[in-house]
C-alpha cells in the first residue's frame, strides 16, 4: 500500500473520529440541556444520520474489499 493511501486512509479515519466526538460530546449535550422540541428533533435527527453514515461506510467497505 502506498504512503498517499495510508494518508489518505488516516486522515479519514481522524476526521470521522473528530466529527463524532463534536456531536456526541458537544453538540447533543448542549441540545439536550436546552431542552426545547426542535432541538431534541435536532439531535434525533442528527444521531440517525450519523448511524445512517456510519452504516453505508461499512457497507461500502466491505463491498469493496471482496475479491
Amino acid at each position: 500500500m502506498s504512503a498517499k493511501k495510508v494518508f489518505e486512509i488516516l486522515t479519514g479515519m481522524l476526521a470521522f473520529l473528530l466529527i463524532t466526538l463534536v456531536w456526541f460530546f458537544y453538540a447533543v449535550p448542549t441540545m439536550w440541556e436546552s431542552g426545547t422540541d426542535a432541538a431534541l428533533i435536532a439531535a434525533f435527527a442528527g444521531s440517525m444520520l450519523w448511524l445512517a453514515a456510519v452504516a453505508s461506510g461499512v457497507v461500502y467497505i466491505i463491498q469493496r474489499t471482496r475479491p
